[in-house]
């Protein structure tokens, strides 16, 4: 006769995927300052002062930063002279269009590790299911023999 399993295994199953849940949520929603990442550079509108054309160099912008004119090369080309464009300045000699920097939240590497950790936990529980779980039943259960009745 089989021993039925308890319940509390299922227990333990289902509060290890609910913490797992849990992480999850939070690992997506904490926001990246919490976590200590460096706030993104804003933009900024700038001012085309020289255009350069596509094949030969790049256009040179101006922008106010804090009362003083900065100028700086742009890493695009064909704005036309006196154009306005909104521009990153990432701390270079070189300044960015703001259309160019990705926008949203950063979750891509969080999500990778939290995956990784989920396989790991996922490989874990399925070698302690094949080393501790115990000797099934065979596939085909034999019959029960009938007591003969006497004739």
């Amino acid at each position: 006769m089989a021993v039925p399993r308890s319940p509390d295994r299922w227990v333990f199953i289902l509060l290890v995927v609910g913490l797992v849940g849990i992480g999850v949520a939070v690992a997506l929603l904490v926001p990246a300052k919490v976590l200590g990442d460096e706030e993104p550079p804003r933009p900024v509108t700038a001012t085309v002062v020289e255009s350069g054309s596509c094949g030969q160099g790049m256009d040179t912008v101006e922008w106010d930063a804090g009362g003083e004119k900065k100028q700086a090369k742009l890493d695009g080309c064909g704005h036309t002279k006196g154009e306005t464009v909104e521009i990153v300045n990432t701390g270079g000699e070189m300044v960015s269009s703001a259309a160019s920097l990705p926008v949203g939240l950063p979750v891509g590497r969080r999500l990778t590790a939290l995956l990784l950790c989920m396989a790991a936990l996922a490989g874990g529980f399925y070698a302690f299911l094949f080393r501790y779980a115990p000797l099934r039943a065979p596939a085909v259960m034999p019959t029960p023999r009938r007591a003969e009745s006497p004739s």
